[in-house]
């Protein structure tokens, strides 16, 4: 590779996945392949390619990149090394064998000095070893346990070091769908359904609309968060609760016997 396309491809990542890797992202993928935002969020449909796209953005910092972390956080173990093997896979492609730095037991190591390590998952405590990553990447969010989550963060500190995380929506709680509601917390948001996926056929949508359950199509391809089926309280109820404006204990005849 010479310094031209050398700086070529490290700067236009779709170049850098179609010329090199021979894989060829829609539109929507290039958008997450390019972008160069610090905290992203991807909320998508089942089946849109989203482990296949990080591993990508994953592969490409970790080339271009040298003597940098790149981490993948997910529900467990072997969720968390099926996006590291797919970014092995495309690096393979370049000519960079599978090899472990050493010290972790999902993990592939460049010649350039930067690993990608896939997290265990299961326990925050095990994960507080590494500093300064350039990106971590979290996988099926939706399963991850907030403890997780907030114990990645600090890891950000003083590197600016990007954060994505990825998910088909799982339901009105846990800290994916507290990020994606939250307007104010610097996220740049990806929504991505079933219907915008080129590779998911029209056909085998119409029959999944009237096989499944409402609910269930709803958050598995169109990104419906929906609130908890069991819950003792709708979160309409709750919001309705904490709003200044509702006067409180508004109980018709109780009213005034609440306060006696």
């Amino acid at each position: 590779m010479t310094p031209q396309q050398h700086l070529r491809f490290a700067t236009d990542p779709v170049a850098f996945a179609t010329e090199l890797l021979g894989f060829h992202p829609d539109p929507i993928q290039a958008t997450v392949l390019t972008s160069d935002a610090t905290r992203g969020i991807i909320c998508c449909s089942r089946q849109w390619g989203k482990s296949t796209t990080t591993a990508l953005k994953a592969a490409h910092l970790a080339y271009f990149r040298p003597n940098t972390d790149v981490l993948v956080a997910g529900p467990t173990g072997r969720q968390s090394g099926e996006l590291v093997r797919k970014a092995t896979f495309f690096l393979s492609r370049l000519g960079i064998r599978d090899r472990g730095d050493g010290l972790n037991s999902i993990s592939q190591l460049l010649p350039n000095g930067s690993r990608i390590i896939g997290l265990p998952g299961k326990n925050e405590g095990n994960i507080c070893g590494y500093s300064a990553p350039a990106l971590i990447l979290i996988d099926e969010a939706r399963h991850v346990k907030d403890a997780l989550y907030y114990s990645l963060l600090p890891m950000l500190a003083t590197c600016n070091g990007s954060l994505w995380m990825i998910s088909t929506p799982g339901g009105k709680q846990g800290f994916f769908y507290e990020e994606w509601v939250n307007q104010n917390n610097g996220f740049t948001r990806i929504k991505v359904t079933a219907r915008e996926c080129p590779r998911i056929p029209s056909a085998f949508l119409d029959a999944e609309y009237r096989r499944v359950p409402s609910r269930s199509f709803e958050q598995e391809y169109m990104c419906v968060f929906h609130g908890v089926e069991d819950a003792l309280f709708s979160e309409e109820d709750l919001a309705a609760a904490l709003d200044p404006s509702v006067e409180p204990f508004n109980i018709g005849p109780y009213k005034e016997a609440w306060f006696r």
